[in-house]
């Protein structure tokens, strides 16, 4: 049975997030502060149908989502619905510090999922997209098959929280891999469409490491399997002169032989470089 959503911020994600709710046959309502913008969501999109107020927006929903443009926009919204929202489910897509999401939790109740569009728009509705949510788990049950309209719906904690922290704690994963593959094509030089080619070939052995090194964090055993923290700082230290020999920045490799000198004089320099981990938190 399709549930009744109302789309409260239509800007660059709540637009696509709309559209993609109504494209799985979800009969879907959209509220903007600015109408214009409503107004042309609307014009490109018929099957949305537009709300002049918060209220009239949420007033048939089953489930509400919350996609402005910060933690006080999303506290206002709330203030303007009253007691309308009673019932009713609220995804919060507003980006927000754990601590925020923790105020907008209390304001709604259990009827509450924090939510992270973890591909941004590009793959909203996309079967392949990931949204992490966090909250309640009986909320985040009910909720789970019209959320499957945007892509896969990951639950990561009942904190409604955790999305937020797990938001922010992948994204310095990505920027740390961008950051990386940017170093190569400074280093490498010529065409970077080349290095990401041949990149994208040696990631798998790469991401493959990710289960390895999990087991490895978690049981608090380190093995030198695939190097010990000696030879990975003697390896780093090649990359920082190789990029300074040729006049190429070391901006990246820097800060991760600093983590490493940490770790070995912490007394892991014999250990596997997963130790870092116990340098870091």
């Amino acid at each position: 049975m399709s549930q009744r959503v109302a789309v409260l911020g239509a800007g660059s994600l709540g637009a696509v997030i709309a559209r993609a709710f109504a494209a799985a046959g979800h009969p879907t309502t959209v509220w903007n502060r600015t109408p214009d913008r409503l107004s042309a969501l609307v014009a490109d999109t018929p099957a949305l149908r537009p709300a002049l107020s918060v209220p009239e927006a949420i007033a048939d929903a089953d489930l509400i989502t919350l996609v402005v443009a910060d933690a006080a926009a999303a506290r206002a919204v709330l203030d303007s619905a009253g007691d309308a929202i009673a019932g009713k489910i609220v995804v919060n897509f507003t980006s927000t510090t754990p601590e925020q999401t923790q105020v907008l939790a209390g304001r709604v109740g259990a009827g509450y999922l924090d939510g992270a569009a973890m591909s941004g728009t590009r793959l909203v509705g996309d079967p392949t997209g990931l949204f992490l949510y966090a909250g309640d788990a009986t909320t985040f049950a009910d909720a789970e098959p019209t959320l499957r309209a945007l892509g896969i719906a990951r639950a990561v904690g009942t904190d409604p929280g955790d999305a937020s922290l797990w938001d922010t704690a992948l994204l310095g994963l990505n920027l740390g891999v961008l950051g990386a593959f940017y170093q190569a094509v400074a280093l490498i030089g010529g065409s970077a469409e080349k290095v990401a080619a041949i990149s994208a070939e040696y990631l798998p052995f790469a991401t493959g490491l990710l289960a390895d090194h999990a087991r490895q964090i978690d049981a608090k055993q380190y093995p030198d399997d695939d190097g010990s923290l000696a030879v990975y700082a003697a390896a780093v230290d090649h990359l920082i002169a190789t990029a300074a020999d040729r006049g190429v920045g070391t901006d990246v490799a820097v800060p991760v032989r600093s983590v490493i000198n940490r770790a070995i004089e912490a007394g892991h320099g014999d250990d596997g470089l997963a130790s870092v981990t116990e340098v870091l938190r």
